[in-house]
């Protein structure tokens, strides 16, 4: 038998203790990314591990891929046919650029899912602007963009995409950038211990 109290001491390590040198093999490393509990009484872990905060966009871009390519791989098993998402939203008081909100989504019907809020720009980014970086349709004031076709490649797309989106809208750092509105839709309490962004 294996008490709780122990496991999540030797996760919480596993991150603490884990060496960041090269991306991608940092995040495939890691005893998980991702966790769902699920249930009506749910109620926060004691502790809750996290990897930090991505020093550049090359740590954000395969941060981004693992989680989505974990959930591309894993979430349909754990939610049937629901959907699960964050938004990549700035941080603190200074905004400069257009950036105000990336969602990010993930379901067994869409695969995955970006949804960016264009509508700080003056009249919306002009529709062959946002076709040329990839954007596929335009739904009140938002452009998105589902990686279904690209099946186990879209993980990857995605979170290209979404740095390089973030980045022409004005973003300079990771650092300037969190997360929020983590969430299931059939609930439960979500949490994403391999993001490389803070809540």
């Amino acid at each position: 038998m294996r008490r709780t109290a122990e496991l999540e001491a030797k996760e919480k390590a596993e991150f603490e203790n884990e060496k960041p040198d090269d991306p991608a093999t940092y995040f495939s490393r890691l005893p998980y990314l991702w966790q769902l509990q699920s249930g009506i009484d749910v109620s926060t872990p004691l502790t809750v591990p996290a990897v930090p905060t991505a020093p550049d966009w090359q740590w954000l871009e395969e941060s981004l891929r693992a989680l989505l390519r974990a959930w591309w791989e894993q979430l349909p098993a754990q939610i049937g046919h629901d959907t699960a998402g964050f938004n990549i939203v700035p941080r603190g008081e200074d905004r400069g650029g257009t950036f105000v909100t990336l969602s990010v989504l993930c379901s067994r019907d869409d695969g995955v899912l970006l949804l960016v809020d264009d509508r700080a720009e003056p009249d919306g980014t002009s529709s062959a602007v946002m076709a040329g970086r990839g954007w596929h349709d335009r739904i009140m004031g938002w452009w998105q963009r589902d990686f279904y076709d690209l099946g186990a490649e879209g993980p990857a797309a995605a979170a290209r995409m979404a740095v390089e989106e973030i980045r022409l809208r004005g973003v300079d750092s990771p650092a300037e950038i969190g997360v929020a509105e983590v969430r299931c839709e059939g609930g439960g309490l979500l949490t994403l211990p391999g993001l490389a962004l803070p809540l």
